[in-house]
């Protein structure tokens, strides 16, 4: 039976793992938008590998399928809730009901990655959720060519060896990550275990840069370059062999660029 989050007039209901492929299918346009197709994929591939990943999807009254309005609830701490959410309708009621909802429930929630036309969606949810200071992270959503990423120069500089991050390299991934905290430690393990991820190291074997991996959206992101090693244009070479390797298994290569961050009281 669905699980249900109900409130006094609506019910979050949940669109069960089993039909997950069919939400996806309707995002199959949306490919290069935060929070549609990659997203959904990416969790049906985590539930593969881990099906006790405690991820859950949510519609509004059960009504997904008419304008595939959804949220992603990812718990990888009980206190610490990701929430993905995203319709395909270009009217946001049914969308800023079922955020709402989220108001009802115990937790701090995260809302993450959504794209600048569900903002007033946000906005009635920031409203309703009083007493909770949200931090908002403003950011550029580049998509790149395959053209421009096959150009894309994969030859290390002298002194810097490569290899995909390990369970070893997860704190300092963490400590990097500008979002970094001890409650988001599995959620970076997940993303060295399960996504695309490379690091750059010198001749003793230290982390230098890129700390590069493909976040759940389909984005690259989690960047960071040392202080010793800026400057010498490894920003851009960390990113072409992640953005290449999307380019060979068919997917998009796509990049969120932070502008500004500020505080919503």
């Amino acid at each position: 039976m669905s699980q249900c989050l109900e409130t006094n007039s609506h019910a979050l209901v949940e669109i069960l793992p089993s039909e997950w492929n069919i939400l996806l299918n309707l995002y199959k346009e949306k490919r290069t938008e935060p929070n549609g197709y990659h997203l959904i994929n990416n969790y049906i591939k985590w539930m593969e590998k881990e099906p006790d990943y405690n991820v859950h999807c949510y519609s509004l009254d059960g009504d997904w399928k008419i304008d595939g309005t959804f949220l992603m609830i990812v718990i990888n701490d009980p206190e610490y809730k990701f929430v993905f959410f995203n319709t395909l309708s270009d009217n946001l009621e049914r969308l800023t009901k079922a955020l709402i909802c989220l108001t009802y429930t115990d937790g701090h929630c995260r809302l993450q990655d959504f794209g600048k036309r569900l903002l007033p969606a946000f906005e009635a949810y920031k409203r309703r959720a009083v007493n909770v200071e949200i931090q908002s992270t403003q950011a550029t959503w580049y998509h790149a060519s395959k053209e421009i990423v096959t150009n894309f120069s994969t030859d290390p500089p002298v002194g810097i060896s490569l290899r995909s991050l390990k369970s070893e390299d997860v704190l300092t991934v963490n400590n990097c990550w500008r979002y970094g905290s001890e409650k988001t430690v599995e959620f970076i393990k997940r993303l060295i275990f399960y996504n695309v991820s490379v690091g750059a190291f010198d001749n003793d074997g230290k982390i230098v840069s890129l700390l590069l991996e493909e976040l759940p959206i389909g984005a690259l992101g989690v960047l960071h370059v040392v202080d010793s090693h800026r400057r010498l244009g490894l920003e851009q070479f960390d990113g072409s062999l992640p953005g290449q390797e999307d380019l060979e298994l068919g997917d998009e290569v796509l990049a969120p660029v932070v502008k500004e961050e500020y505080s919503l009281a």
